[in-house]
């Protein structure tokens, strides 16, 4: 108990990352690229899966508050990658993960816009009693979301002492490993959700929960003994992941067809 209870890490460092992700002179780099693509692919797919949804059956596989939070998140990421690039000679990697930042800050702006645009009576209505909710409102409840996550992402960045997001990182696979399947389970019906969707989920929140995942390469303080609940977390977020692929299963069918477009699988 008292090694659950009263095990603290050291931190992670600037420089374990450089280490791992060297250019040279560094003989686990290819596996290294390897993890840390597969990990970030996942990501890109899971934010794929919302762009076909929400223009095909009009509703997102997200409820508002993680497309607010993703891109507090992802927005702050990129800036701090982008100074620590600066700092560190222009790492590589640095800049590399703040582009990839940017990438899935505007997959985020496409979400919120079609939020606002396409699915702001799904999202708002039941607090208007059946009044159209107007644009204006949209926006205004997505820029109220938008200024608490960014002050709630920065505050406990400071809290962690998470000067490169990396634990914060974490988060964000945990999130959406158990958040889509309990919010599917609320709207009782597939619509706006999928299968394929959930069976990419199960997949990337088990690679990151792997041994061998993106943060155990780049410090110890992720490998097991030295972080335990790491991993604890990790068993939950994945069981609630395959919680999702079986909610799904048991959600009012979707029709093969709706607004003209074929539905996603």
């Amino acid at each position: 108990m008292s090694y659950l209870l009263g095990t603290y890490p050291t931190d992670y460092s600037a420089g374990q990352f450089i280490q791992a992700f060297s250019l040279s002179n560094n003989p686990h780099l290819v596996f290294n690229l390897f993890v840390a693509g597969l990990t970030f692919l996942f990501g890109y797919l899971e934010y794929m899966y919302s762009f076909a949804l929400v223009m095909k059956e009009k509703s997102a596989p997200y409820p508002i508050w993680m497309h607010t939070f993703y891109f507090a998140h992802d927005s702050m990421g990129a800036f701090v990658f982008a100074l620590a690039a600066i700092k560190y000679n222009n790492f590589w990697l640095f800049w590399g993960a703040s582009g990839a930042l940017v990438v899935w800050n505007l997959f985020e702006v496409f979400n919120l816009y079609k939020a606002i645009y396409v699915e702001r009576n799904q999202i708002w209505g039941h607090l208007y009693k059946n009044v159209e909710v107007s644009v204006k409102d949209a926006w205004i409840k997505v820029i109220s979301q938008l200024c608490i996550m960014i002050g709630v992402v920065n505050l406990f960045r400071v809290f962690m002492h998470d000067p490169f997001m990396f634990k914060w990182f974490i988060f964000t696979n945990v999130l959406i490993a158990i958040a889509p399947g309990l919010y599917w389970e609320q709207r009782k019906t597939q619509v706006g959700a999928s299968k394929g969707l959930a069976i990419v989920i199960i997949l990337g929140t088990i690679n990151s929960f792997l041994p061998t995942n993106m943060w155990a390469i780049v410090s110890p303080m992720f490998r097991i003994n030295e972080n335990p609940w790491f991993y604890i977390l990790g068993i939950i977020a994945i069981l609630y992941s395959i919680r999702a692929y079986f909610v799904y299963d048991r959600l009012d069918k979707k029709p093969k067809r709706l607004f003209g477009k074929k539905t996603v699988w």
